[in-house]
């Protein structure tokens, strides 16, 4: 497999962006505070200061007209004025920095997945209630390591008739909007592939799957959704548990459009190995096998040649069973890596 390193400039152009969009992302935080508005009421005679939470109409009264009020509205007004110039003046430096990283050529994952990857985060729902598996998450590991791969391992449209996003949850919250609520919001056109279906499709065939480990027990019954009975619904699949057991995995990626987003995935070691199992099924279909060990050996060659803070060593991949690592460390091992880069298992 061809990796090939990131130069210093592109180096140079990653860091920068990504301070800047953590700058951002802090202050749209902060911003949610400053929702809704302040305004005065008239209610028998009297003037009240209200504080609304939405477009609805809800919220609170925060007391009589008075100084302390009259104080209360004027930093309100201040500090959301503030706020907005100060989310204005970022972005204005995150379309600068998307400009330069496409220049750079570092802009590699599918704008839509960017736009998901931040509508899910700004919900705190990315890394809390859902993690990305599959190929996507490959983009998150050779971010890390600074280098790409080759676009062949990346592709996810050239077995799967279409490409996707697959969603991991275990998580048993729900949302009030629900996933698809969210996919609408970085595509209108989403909309389930079957009714209470795990799959949302949009109008040019990109498909989004929602996730989840198989229960322990069989009569062990799980919640599949994540919103209302229009939302989608996850599928159960075995041996997902490993993935959800590890570390999360961390890391802002750029989109083809040259916009970072934040994207969490498993640990790539456990990524790796999970593949590799995959690679080894007897259900599986033999082309899908085949990429499975691709993608596996490939992130393990990542890991091991540019991850040095990730070891391959069995108290840290204690979520698998033995006898996966063991078969992993076997098709690492004859994989023809160049002496020196032998997994430690």
């Amino acid at each position: 497999m061809i990796l090939k390193e990131w130069t210093d400039n592109q180096r140079r152009l990653y860091i920068d962006t990504v301070q800047v969009y953590e700058a951002f992302t802090e202050a749209f935080r902060k911003s949610r505070s400053w929702q809704g508005g302040m305004h005065w009421k008239k209610s028998k005679g009297r003037e009240y200061l209200f504080r609304s939470l939405d477009r609805l109409g809800n919220g609170k009264s925060l007391g009589p007209r008075s100084p302390e009020t009259e104080k209360i509205i004027d930093e309100f007004r201040k500090g959301k004025q503030k706020i907005r110039q100060r989310l204005a003046t970022l972005r204005e430096r995150i379309a600068e920095q998307a400009r330069f990283c496409k220049a750079a050529r570092i802009h590699r994952v599918p704008r839509l997945v960017g736009a998901i990857l931040r509508l899910l985060d700004q919900e705190h729902k990315l890394g809390k209630n859902i993690i990305i598996a599959g190929t996507h998450a490959i983009f998150g590991y050779e971010v890390a390591a600074g280098v790409f791969l080759d676009a062949p391992i990346l592709a996810t449209g050239d077995l799967d008739i279409r490409p996707r996003l697959k969603l991991l949850t275990g998580d048993r919250a729900f949302i009030n909007q629900g996933l698809l609520g969210i996919l609408k919001k970085s595509d209108c056109s989403f909309e389930p592939l079957h009714k209470r279906g795990f799959r949302a499709v949009n109008q040019d065939g990109f498909m989004v799957d929602l996730i989840k480990p198989e229960p322990r027990r069989i009569t062990q019954k799980d919640p599949r959704r994540m919103g209302g009975k229009g939302d989608l619904e996850a599928a159960e699949i075995r041996n997902l548990q490993w993935l959800l057991a590890a570390p999360k995995f961390s890391q802002v990626i750029i989109g083809d459009d040259g916009y970072p987003a934040r994207i969490v995935v498993p640990d790539p070691r456990a990524f790796a190995l999970h593949k590799l199992w995959l690679s080894e099924q007897p259900d599986r279909e033999p082309m899908k096998k085949q990429r499975d060990r691709k993608q596996g050996i490939a992130v393990a060659e990542v890991v091991i040649r540019y991850l040095p803070n990730c070891p391959f060593k069995t108290s840290e991949l204690r979520m698998f069973p033995k006898d996966v690592v063991q078969k992993a460390e076997k098709q690492i091992s004859d994989a023809g890596m160049p002496p020196g880069f032998d997994a430690d298992f």
